[in-house]
């Protein structure tokens, strides 16, 4: 994959922490003096988020077909990318997604079975050169997920709603990407206070931005 410079992205399975170490490390980079973008995927252009909405919509649950789901997450992946990233990265800002390309590898080449292979084609096209530079992964277990996300008492979406083995399989690509693509992809151990896990991921970010 060709990656874009200040263009970063966290993943990992739901419960994981994501939005709260997005939301330090936005505050950590802007007291710095970063322009900062953040997004979320899918969605973060208009176009994008009615996508979303299809895609996370419970009522769909047992209809849509696995290439349709694919095909889907990339079509709201190009949109937000000729909208929103790409005029971003060249202004000079930092682009911060909360999920991206790595979240296709993982949910539907590795949990769906679709492969590897058929992801990595299709995201090179959607993409591009306008990769993220770095993602972390915060690793947390299954039972460790679930705990956290009983707490949030929301009705799960479409994908929320998947059996535990769907979401192993989703943190075994994660943790595959990590092991064969360490030039982009970094695993980090999320199952820590917020403060101890930020640490590592500022480290890991600002290691770029030198």
């Amino acid at each position: 994959m060709k990656t874009a410079k200040r263009f970063f992205s966290l993943e990992g399975i739901d419960g994981s922490g994501k939005s709260t170490q997005i939301d330090m490390l936005i505050k950590e980079l802007e007291s710095e003096g970063y322009e900062v973008v953040k997004l979320r995927e899918p969605g973060g252009a208009k176009i994008s988020e009615q996508i979303r909405g299809i895609l996370l919509d419970p009522a769909f649950k047992g209809i849509m077909g696995d290439d349709t789901e694919l095909l889907l997450y990339n079509a709201a992946r190009a949109q937000v990318i000729a909208e929103i990233i790409r005029p971003a990265l060249a202004a000079g800002k930092v682009v911060i997604a909360d999920r991206f390309a790595w979240s296709t590898f993982a949910y539907q080449g590795y949990a769906r079975g679709l492969g590897a292979d058929k992801v990595q084609r299709l995201t090179e096209l959607t993409c591009g050169d306008c990769f993220p530079e770095l993602t972390v992964v915060l690793d947390i277990t299954v039972e460790r997920s679930r705990a956290r996300t009983a707490k949030r008492g929301e009705a799960p979406d479409r994908l929320e709603s998947e059996k535990a083995e769907f979401f192993e399989k989703v943190r075994q690509g994660y943790l595959a990407a990590a092991r064969d693509y360490s030039d982009c992809v970094q695993a980090i151990d999320g199952d820590r206070a917020p403060e101890d896990v930020f640490a590592d991921l500022v480290k890991l970010v600002k290691a770029k931005l030198v």
